[in-house]
């Protein structure tokens, strides 16, 4: 599984993927910047608690940035073996089938980690350049920047999935960019239910409930797309 992995790892080293795990918390850095540039003074007399105040805004677009982004990077991480028709020497290797797949999620959690590492970073230091002080609430951050990744699990694996085997990437990036767009309108119009809900963290439910629903649901999915893969005869 490791070697599976450092390979996946060496073949998206020089591609543009990495590009991406630092545009999404970034422009959603950036997107607040605006937002607090225009807006400060309304922004400060709505809510209290600056902090509260501030997570609140940033998580608004996390979630479409997160979906987004699990859906280019699965898609572009698989589509290095379908454009190099590489599937079937790939899986006549002397490795277990189900070690491909799980490296292909593997290689995409990692970047969407890094991408949550550095939404936190950049958190903390939007707030201190605010002025909204030294107390900051890590605790507050922490559940802010990575809770909507493990609620968004499911969406990971399912994307994983659809693009792993599927050649034609436009059905996998068609339903991910749905997913996306449906879950700027989720907080209001969706269930809990929902997964495309989840990483929102609104509801009717604690946050953490949705994070570890994430990891459940993602879970039964990995194991239905591990057992459709393996079963699979030859991936072209």
């Amino acid at each position: 599984m490791m070697s599976i992995l450092k390979a996946d790892l060496l073949k998206v080293k020089r591609k543009w993927f990495w590009l991406l795990v630092f545009l999404g918390p970034f422009g959603v850095i950036a997107l607040q910047l605006v937002n607090y540039g225009v807006r400060y003074d309304y922004l400060m007399q709505q809510e209290p608690d600056v902090w509260a105040g501030l997570l609140d805004n940033i998580n608004m677009f996390v979630a479409p940035a997160l979906l987004l982004g699990m859906t280019i990077l699965a898609s572009q991480i698989a589509a290095i073996e379908h454009q190099q028709s590489s599937w079937k020497q790939l899986l006549s290797l002397p490795v277990q089938r189900g070690y491909v797949f799980l490296s292909k999620l593997a290689v995409a959690a990692i970047m969407i980690f890094i991408s949550s590492t550095l939404l936190f970073i950049g958190t903390v230091f939007f707030g201190i350049g605010l002025h909204f002080g030294l107390d900051i609430p890590f605790l507050a951050v922490i559940k802010n920047s990575y809770y909507p990744f493990f609620a968004g699990i499911p969406i990971l694996c399912l994307q994983v999935w659809l693009s792993v085997v599927m050649q034609n990437q436009a059905f996998p990036l068609a339903a991910g960019v749905f997913g996306a767009v449906f879950s700027m309108t989720a907080a209001f119009a969706a269930p809990d239910w929902i997964p495309w809900k989840w990483p929102l963290l609104v509801g009717e439910h604690d946050p953490i409930w949705y994070a570890v629903a994430g990891m459940i649901t993602g879970s039964v999915i990995l194991i239905a797309g591990l057992m459709d893969f393996v079963r699979r005869e030859v991936l072209t």
